[in-house]
């Protein structure tokens, strides 16, 4: 049983819990307001999509080639748009996903943006820097090809991803302002 007493401190406290909670301001509170009228803080976005280049629907592979001959070639293009608000810089680089070493390092790659050689080499060495330019969009070409008619590479596949990365200050951190797209490639060797 709950004597007086306790009832009587329970209804005092309650009381004083319900005036504090409604006052808002009391002796104690500090309350200082300044309006700063010439500051803003605006959001922005950077993104970018990888496109195909005749009805700029959106890509997920980019090589999908089988029976590559020695002296053969695969020719692709890709559009790079500018969705966000933001311009950036990015870097595009191969990265092996698996398949036969052998033939993934016997492909070259020649590479040509806005008509014009930015790559020509092995494909696995695939490593460039550029801007976005003011117009929104980059137009890419890829020219695959195997030169090397060794038995060894008969039969054999090579699957790769075009790793597409935007950054703002420091292209191997993951953070602040950043994107990566990834565009998968399967190639695969016949049988010279």
């Amino acid at each position: 049983m709950v004597s007086i007493r306790t009832k009587t401190a329970l209804f005092l406290l309650i009381m004083l819990a319900n005036f504090l909670l409604n006052t808002h301001y009391t002796d104690a509170d500090l309350v200082a307001e300044r309006v700063v009228q010439a500051n803003r803080l605006s959001a922005t976005t950077l993104s970018f999509a990888l496109q195909h280049s005749a009805n700029f629907g959106q890509l997920g592979t980019l090589f999908n080639t089988t029976g590559f001959q020695p002296g053969g070639f695969d020719i692709r293009a890709i559009r790079i748009k500018k969705d966000g608000k933001l311009n950036f810089k990015y870097r595009l680089k191969t990265v092996k996903k698996g398949g036969d070493d052998g033939l993934c390092a016997a492909l070259n790659l020649q590479v040509v943006q806005n008509w014009q050689v930015k790559y020509q080499g092995r494909l696995l060495d695939l490593n460039l820097d550029t801007t976005i330019p003011t117009s929104g969009f980059d137009n890419w070409i890829f020219y695959l090809s195997i030169d090397s008619d060794q038995a060894s590479l008969k039969n054999k596949t090579c699957e790769f991803d075009l790793d597409f990365k935007t950054w703002r200050n420091n292209p191997e951190e993951k953070t602040g302002f950043w994107a990566q797209r990834l565009i998968n490639s399967n190639v695969s060797s016949g049988n010279w």
